[in-house]
């Protein structure tokens, strides 16, 4: 018996190294463009909740609100989300919610610059309001996905 393999096993080989590589460049892929999602669904729910903390973290530093205070950034929302007639019956202790879906997925100009369109559902007790074709400008940065810009502003 000879201890050399065949040319079939040394192609079989071959090819689940290739396929074990591709495999493992789509799931890559795959959580890089997940990641958009994420962050689109954080930023939202910080707006949403009023959370400051989480919204900084979300957004790109040297945003308006991020760079500046609490109580601004709290205002801004109340007047913007909180402030329209859809909303108009809540308590300041009701919890607003958010729920993306991004539609698509652009690539703007550089791997780590992309823009996205969303659908976004911001609700609360049987009050909603639906924001369809919102434009999100997201940079890859530290190793994560930060949001840039929202067209139209959420808040």
């Amino acid at each position: 018996m000879s201890k050399t393999e065949s040319g079939a096993k040394k192609a079989g080989k071959a090819l689940t190294a290739f396929v074990i590589l591709i495999l493992i460049a789509v799931l890559a892929v795959s959580k890089f463009i997940g990641g958009q999602d994420t962050a689109a669904l954080k930023y939202c729910s910080a707006v949403a909740s009023a959370n400051f903390k989480e919204y900084a973290k979300t957004v790109s530093p040297g945003d308006i609100y991020a760079s500046g205070s609490e109580s601004d950034f709290k205002a801004a929302c109340t007047s913007g989300l909180r402030g329209l007639p859809e909303f108009s019956e809540l308590e300041e202790t009701d919890n607003l919610s958010a729920n993306v879906k991004i539609t698509e997925h652009k690539m703007n100009g550089s791997l780590t610059e992309w823009i996205c369109t969303a659908d976004i559902d911001f609700f609360c007790s049987g009050s909603s309001v639906s924001y369809n074709g919102v434009t999100i400008a997201m940079r890859f940065s530290g190793g994560k996905w930060l949001i840039q810009d929202a067209e139209p502003n959420l808040f």
